[in-house]
């Protein structure tokens, strides 16, 4: 019983399974472009767009794409044919494990302008995208189970 009082006190097991699950989530979003039922988030458009030059990534030598976002993306070579959030990685690199509490945790991210843009993409392609996965909430309780054990 010390053994389980003892872990119950350490966050060690809770932190290992929810960084691997982080790790599977943003593998999921970020580069496979999925939504947390496995299904594509989204096409990027094909409709004429305008890209500022300041939100210009690369150097295209023009900001008019006729063929849309999709043109911009595979110009910039980011369109892996599929939307998975990715333009200056900005938005992945900032999606971490946050400590809201005391044995309290959640992913999220710490810049507002990146919290905004995962709404506004949720909104936009009707995904939840951010949500944990069947797989990650597997992968939860395997790694959780793993840790138990090893007190017992």
């Amino acid at each position: 019983m010390n053994d389980i009082n003892a872990l119950r006190r350490n966050d060690r097991a809770i932190r290992i399974a929810l960084t691997s699950v982080l790790a599977r989530q943003k593998q999921r979003i970020f580069v496979s472009g999925q939504d947390a039922n496995a299904s594509r988030i989204g096409q990027y458009s094909k409709k004429p767009a305008s890209v500022s030059r300041k939100a210009q990534a690369r150097s295209t030598g023009h900001t008019y794409f006729k063929g849309g976002y999709a043109q911009y993306k595979s110009e910039i070579g980011k369109n892996p044919g599929f939307v998975n959030l990715r333009n200056t990685d900005q938005m992945m690199m900032d999606y971490t494990l946050q400590v809201i509490d005391s044995n309290t945790y959640g992913f999220g991210f710490s810049n507002d302008f990146n919290f905004d843009k995962s709404q506004w993409n949720e909104s936009h392609f009707k995904k939840n995208i951010f949500d944990e996965s069947d797989s990650e909430g597997a992968l939860m309780e395997t790694i959780l189970i793993r840790e138990l054990e090893r007190y017992l």
